[in-house]
């Protein structure tokens, strides 16, 4: 039998932190991290998926963000875009040393006034590392939980790498019938029970149904 997977849900904060100011000006806008590419020797496009929020908002004040340059809208979803954005500098960048320490970064979400992360992490020590590097570039480092993914409560998502928001727009969407067919319930009336925007709700279900693909059916 192979070993359970730890799971590390971690907070990032730094003010130099990328995207940091312009989630610190609009933090009812959410961004997630799609995917990073490096362009050269210290240089990353990192893409982006955003929602919840005023777009025309987010424009203006990314552009005066100094973490990134290059705002450039690949995708535009309606209730959700797909940013492709130049990392203006590397010093605060700090996810990748969590690859190269063995651990695969799950998710990375915009939230608490930075990133909050969610990390498969092969042992603690590698985390522990990970952990002093972030604290040698002064970026405040915290462990919200830490658990065993096959001892995960399925009433709680844990074990599937479901976030308590994914989980919540997940059985509040499976409670209404909006997975029926015909569906019983729209983005727009899920927006309504959980009190937040059709473009958040959009994203959540896109999220957690990616983590119970990769949690339960690829893994």
């Amino acid at each position: 039998m192979s070993e359970a997977r730890v799971i590390a849900e971690i907070t990032l904060v730094h003010p130099e932190l990328v995207l940091t100011p312009t989630i610190q000006a609009l933090p009812e806008m959410t961004a997630e991290l799609e995917y990073q590419t490096i362009a050269g020797p210290g240089e990353y496009y990192l893409f982006f998926e955003t929602y919840g929020g005023d777009f025309d908002a987010f424009d203006r004040v990314v552009a005066d963000d100094p973490t990134v340059s290059e705002p450039t809208v690949v995708i535009d979803g309606g209730e959700f875009r797909v940013y492709r954005m130049r990392l203006t500098s590397a010093e605060r960048l700090v996810l990748p040393r969590a690859a190269e320490l063995g651990m695969r970064v799950l998710h990375a979400t915009s939230g608490r006034g930075g990133w909050i992360a969610t990390l498969e992490v092969p042992e603690i020590s590698r985390l522990q590392e990970f952990r002093d590097h972030c604290r040698s570039k002064d970026v405040d480092f915290t462990v919200d939980r830490l658990y065993h993914a096959e001892d995960g409560d399925r009433s709680s998502g844990q074990g599937y790498g479901l976030t308590p928001v994914q989980r919540k727009t997940l059985v509040t969407a499976y409670e209404r019938g909006y997975f029926e067919d015909p569906r019983d319930s729209s983005v727009e009336d899920l927006a309504d029970a959980l009190g937040v925007s059709s473009s958040a709700v959009s994203g959540r279900l896109r999220r957690g149904l990616k983590a119970l693909i990769e949690n339960s059916l690829v893994r």
